[in-house]
């Protein structure tokens, strides 16, 4: 059966699509059979690897999937990596949420989907969230075993983990009981930025005190820019940069960790007090966030 993992984050711009969408063709490229599925309307993931134009013209979505309009033999499109599919993302996902938010047990529907046969041909999906905590959102968490959180190398996005970790509390304890943490992926990071280098320092610290996986660093590169702009994932754009091997690091880690049943934390999510004023005020923060 395939290890489902949720990339989620409530809040956009911290490199969630691009760890998707980076970490599915590493993970291909380590010789696992990955689909990346789009589940954000804005549809970045299908546009990074090229094929959300391909996916509107043919009316491939994960939107029909869910709703049981196709299958997911019909709807899959195929990337340039024989090891690589996608279920790209349209508006039709915003509309489904509107429309199934009061339907009972609409919840489940992405779940229902993988446990379609051919989903059986996995080894590894990857999840692409909406960065809200929409019906969207609690379809995906619902449907994975594990969730994995990327985050920029500030304190900002901070604010809101508290409500993201609430909700998969609230998820974990009646519809998925099962529900693994991976951890943090640090996104953007620049060792030249001392800030950044204070906050990993305390992070580190942070983490250690809570149980927290820091899973990975990925250093910031303009490459990430010209990378999404050529609709071309970093391992095959330009695959000798850090940022690059950081990415074929991060999935193969991951490939380890969830073949040995070292991937999650016991409770699935973190048990924290609150962020410590030592971050607060490294970027000038007065605020005390409280994460459950």
């Amino acid at each position: 059966m395939a290890k489902i993992i949720a990339i989620a984050n409530q809040k956009g711009g911290v490199g969630k699509t691009a760890t998707a969408a980076n970490l599915a063709a590493c993970l291909a490229e380590s010789g696992k059979k990955t689909l990346l599925v789009d589940l954000d309307y804005q549809a970045n993931a299908s546009s990074y690897l090229g094929l959300k134009f391909e996916a509107k013209k043919q009316s491939k979505s994960t939107a029909s999937v869910i709703t049981g309009e196709s299958r997911l033999s019909q709807t899959v499109m195929k990337t340039c990596h024989p090891n690589l599919d996608l279920l790209a993302g349209d508006m039709l996902l915003s509309k489904l949420a509107r429309e199934k938010i009061l339907e009972p047990g609409s919840v489940l529907l992405l779940k229902k989907a993988f446990e379609q046969k051919e989903a059986k041909a996995y080894d590894i999906i990857l999840i692409d969230t909406h960065p809200s905590l929409d019906l969207l959102f609690q379809m995906a968490l619902t449907a994975a075993d594990f969730y994995l959180v990327p985050m920029f190398a500030e304190a900002d996005p901070f604010d809101g983990l508290q409500y993201m970790f609430s909700e998969i509390t609230t998820i974990k304890g009646t519809l998925n009981k099962g529900l693994g943490f991976l951890g943090l992926v640090i996104t953007k990071f620049d060792r030249q930025n001392t800030t950044h280098v204070k906050f990993l320092e305390l992070l580190e610290s942070f983490c250690k005190s809570n149980k927290i996986a820091i899973r990975g660093l990925i250093p910031d590169s303009k490459a990430l820019a010209g990378s999404s702009s050529n609709q071309k994932p970093l391992i095959w754009y330009k695959p000798d940069l850090p940022v690059s091997e950081a990415y074929l690091a991060l999935a193969k880690k991951l490939i380890r960790d969830l073949t040995t049943a070292k991937g999650s934390t016991t409770n699935g999510t973190p048990k924290v007090k609150g962020t410590p004023s030592e971050i607060m005020n490294l970027f000038g923060e007065s605020r005390n966030l409280e994460i459950f």
